[in-house]
């Protein structure tokens, strides 16, 4: 394991890395210093998403909120997107976050190697705007604005891969959220393709087997896709839920087993693929963050040597 993804952000609250709009909580962000010190300590590279799509963390439902507390006139959490003063509330954002100084290391976040890449934002979805143009608009004006900062580090956008109108057919149940992998990942400044793969909440009531297979296509369907458009592709998240019925460590491992063996095929033939995170990595006594998706390596043998051998067999092709 050589790369993980985490949030540089937590927006709003008392335990936030930012309250408000350009107030900064100088303790957060000295454990944000932290993580990237060890990270390096430990030879991982990070991936460092800068806002949700979620309210978990404050989100774009935060910014929103910041705005309408300053008289905009919102009624949408997809305001986001297309807001003038909410999108120079997130600039900003980006700014400071890529030219702090690590207060251990005394490097600035955009001139420091054990990053690899940010991420725009975790799981864009735009339900109000299903054409696209909304989020094709937003990533333009957000990649360049980051590019202007900082141009040492890779940029991707934290998709999960929907497609748009025009094949939306291959999203599960043909859902739509008004993002599209063909020309999100078109736009100057990004650098890599991303897909989550959730089938136990996308297919719901289908069986495991189902799921697998559908998940296999998935990964098959954008592998292709990034091959045209010439960007590696890495699975950004994908994990196999406790709450799911019938749920044993075994499921899991097996679940594992064949998203690695889709990643280590696509890499063994010299694709464009070789690389996946499974969300999320929790240590004992954290438990609590967990949302079903934990893998806590200690509890998990099984699934740590499942882990470790791909890591192995990854490492072996380099």
């Amino acid at each position: 394991m050589n790369v993980a993804r985490t949030w540089a952000f937590a927006d709003g609250g008392s335990k936030s890395l930012q309250s408000a709009p350009g107030v900064y909580n100088e303790q957060m962000f000295q454990g944000l210093d932290f993580v990237i010190s060890e990270a390096k300590n430990y030879g991982i590279h990070l991936i460092l998403s800068l806002v949700d799509n979620f309210e978990a963390f404050g989100g774009k439902k935060q910014y929103v909120a910041w705005a309408v507390q300053k008289g905009q006139k919102l009624t949408s959490d997809d305001d986001f997107f297309t807001n003038s003063m909410v999108k120079e509330f997130y600039k900003n954002y980006i700014t400071d976050v890529l030219t702090r100084v690590n207060k251990i290391t005394n490097v600035a976040y955009n001139n420091d190697s054990t990053i690899l890449s940010w991420e725009l934002i975790n799981e864009p979805r735009c339900p109000s705007d299903l054409s696209g143009k909304t989020i094709q608009n937003w990533i333009t004006e957000m990649a360049g604005h980051l590019r202007s900062i900082d141009t040492n580090h890779l940029l991707e956008i934290g998709l999960e891969g929907f497609y748009g109108n025009d094949k939306k057919q291959y999203n599960p149940n043909s859902i739509s959220y008004g993002t599209d992998f063909i020309s999100n990942n078109q736009i100057q400044g990004i650098d890599f393709t991303t897909i989550h793969i959730y089938p136990d909440q996308w297919l719901p009531g289908s069986t495991s087997e189902a799921q697998d297979n559908w998940a296999s296509q998935w990964i098959q369907a954008h592998i292709d896709d990034s091959k045209l458009l010439k960007k590696p592709i890495l699975i950004g998240e994908f994990g196999k839920s406790s709450n799911t019925t019938g749920y044993n460590i075994e499921m899991r491992d097996n679940y594992f087993g064949k998203i690695y063996g889709n990643i280590f095929n696509c890499a063994k033939d010299g694709g464009p693929c070789g690389g996946g995170l499974f969300w999320q990595l929790l240590d004992q006594g954290m438990e609590n963050y967990g949302d079903g998706y934990e893998v806590v390596l200690q509890a998990s043998p099984s699934t740590d040597r499942v882990i470790l051998l791909q890591s192995l067999r990854l490492s072996k092709l380099s």
